[in-house]
């Protein structure tokens, strides 16, 4: 059995809105995705919540403003811990790496039906840097 089981995430949040404001030019659209994570721990059931937000409704060179956020269900599984890795790193380097190809997902997806622009493929990163960089995580217990 794994330290950390992935359980299913379900999406909280997901939307989509047209800049007014956007100035179309030959510059390359100015995309910035903040990525903010947040943990809930209750007995063995941690939940981790990844928000991204991409872009703005102020900004002539952002087309659109796209918000997704999706919470997953892990559990952690302290007697497997063998090597004593510890929930805190499993929840930072594991579990929001597992969560952030499905808000990829969604915000390809949702830029792609807005017809207007090609999709927005996020790229892949390395989370636990950015949020390190960002100070984003947030861990909530109950």
């Amino acid at each position: 059995m794994a330290v950390l089981e992935f359980k299913s995430y379900s999406v909280n949040e997901l939307s989509y809105k047209k800049n007014p404001l956007y100035q179309e030019n030959s510059q390359n659209i100015s995309i910035d995705p903040k990525v903010e994570v947040k943990n809930t721990l209750k007995q063995e059931k941690i939940i981790v919540t990844v928000n991204v937000h991409i872009g703005s409704q102020s900004d002539k060179q952002t087309p659109f403003m796209v918000t997704a956020s999706i919470s997953g269900e892990f559990i952690y599984h302290e007697n497997e811990d063998h090597n004593q890795i510890g929930v805190d790193t499993l929840i930072k380097k594991n579990a929001v790496a597992i969560l952030y190809p499905y808000v990829r997902s969604l915000v390809s997806n949702i830029t792609t039906a807005s017809n207007q622009f090609p999709a927005l493929i996020l790229p892949t990163i390395n989370v636990t840097q950015v949020l390190d960089e960002n100070g984003k995580s947030q861990e909530v217990a109950d």
